[in-house]
């Protein structure tokens, strides 16, 4: 009898034990209301070639963040910030992933490249974390399925109906496609492969450039023996500058666009005079949202630059996480997921409301061309 209690009272002592440095590691506390402060994780690539985008997309959060908590924070609880680099890359992200939970935080924002990001969705589901991503706009994010994940950012199936307005507009017949074979660029080539020629657009060709690729002179040669009146890159900048400079050098006179992966001043610094007239399919740019001055300025007086591509759909996933926290009045993970897939939450970006799979029921892309070396708005 004596061993049989002594045994129980062990057992509860190591029972007490383990919450306690559950408690101290603070993932038991995750979404708890009993918190005094709000974690969220930020996964985003703060080193290697996007480091210009993470950063961007880290400061977006932190002026919203600093802005909460001046006014007194989200249920009485002040925010703070998590870094999570993913490098661009998916077995880094993973890695930047299962930090980012063992640090216990209460939700997830993020995700630049969807390579990067779709690797970690499942941890951060299991994890029973809400990820709100910011850039990332693959189809293949919401084709998971996952109840906890929100795409921000529209995905490729609205860009191609905004591309399909240029290509009207611009009266064009024959459409090449560049992708990468990555996650982003092959899915937004897949889409416009397969939708565009409902619309009556023939694909003359589609290219694979592989990264970093110097001389891509046989895919210029390709696109021009193909007849095509419009190229459509759709990757990212550095190697989007040196297509577009490679075809005006191998005198394509054709009309060129870029997707949204590609909307940087980086492409415009990159290509130089040859990225004159050059259209691009682009998230909601700052300069021309509905209020954008005033937040231009304050970015430049906190951060001493510019905001990028990316800016307003980082500021707004914040104030979103917040207003869907304040209807649920509570940091429950279910109770806010709710909150999150039944708003109507309207900012720099647009108006935001989800479809049942977790995507932007309203389309935020807008049509840019570089004219003088820099961005303005058209509306075909």
């Amino acid at each position: 009898m004596k061993k049989s209690i002594k045994f129980l009272s062990l057992l509860i002592l190591s029972v007490i034990i383990l919450s306690s440095f559950a408690g101290l590691s603070g993932c038991s506390l995750n979404g708890s209301d009993n918190k005094d402060e709000i974690l969220i994780g930020v996964l985003a690539p703060f080193s290697g070639s996007n480091t210009y985008f993470g950063n961007d997309m880290y400061q977006s959060y932190e002026l919203a963040i600093d802005e909460i908590n001046a006014a007194g924070g989200i249920l009485g609880k002040q925010l703070k910030l998590y870094k999570g680099d993913d490098a661009g890359d998916p077995s880094v992200a993973t890695t930047a992933a299962a930090k980012i939970i063992s640090q216990g935080v209460d939700f997830v924002v993020g995700g630049y490249a969807s390579g990067a990001t779709i690797p970690t969705l499942q941890q951060f589901y299991d994890a029973k974390l809400i990820m709100l991503i910011s850039c990332a706009n693959s189809t293949q994010i919401t084709s998971l399925g996952l109840n906890q994940t929100f795409m921000v950012n529209s995905p490729g199936t609205h860009a191609v109906v905004t591309l399909t307005s240029l290509c009207k507009s611009l009266g064009v017949s024959k459409i090449a496609l560049i992708h990468q074979g990555d996650s982003y660029s092959k899915d937004l080539s897949d889409l416009c492969e397969a939708e565009l020629p409902k619309s009556g657009f023939e694909i003359a060709t589609v290219q694979v450039m592989e990264e970093g690729a110097a001389d891509v002179s046989a895919i210029v040669t390709t696109i021009k023996n193909s007849g095509a009146d419009f190229v459509y890159w759709c990757a990212y900048p550095p190697d989007g500058s040196n297509v577009i400079k490679q075809l005006r050098r191998g005198d394509y006179t054709g009309v060129i666009a870029v997707g949204d992966g590609s909307a940087s001043v980086e492409l415009i610094e990159g290509c130089g005079s040859d990225g004159e007239g050059v259209y691009v399919t682009s998230p909601p740019f700052v300069e021309f949202a509905e209020g954008g001055e005033k937040f231009v300025d304050d970015y430049k007086a906190k951060f001493d630059m510019d905001p990028g591509t990316y800016a307003t759909l980082c500021y707004d996933t914040i104030y979103m996480l917040k207003q869907a926290i304040e209807k649920a009045g509570t940091l429950k993970m279910e109770k806010v997921r709710d909150a999150i897939q039944d708003i109507e939450y309207k900012g720099l970006s647009g108006v935001k409301k989800f479809t049942p799979e977790r995507e932007p029921e309203i389309s935020n892309f807008i049509i840019l061309q570089i004219k003088d070396g820099k961005f303005t708005l058209v509306n075909p």
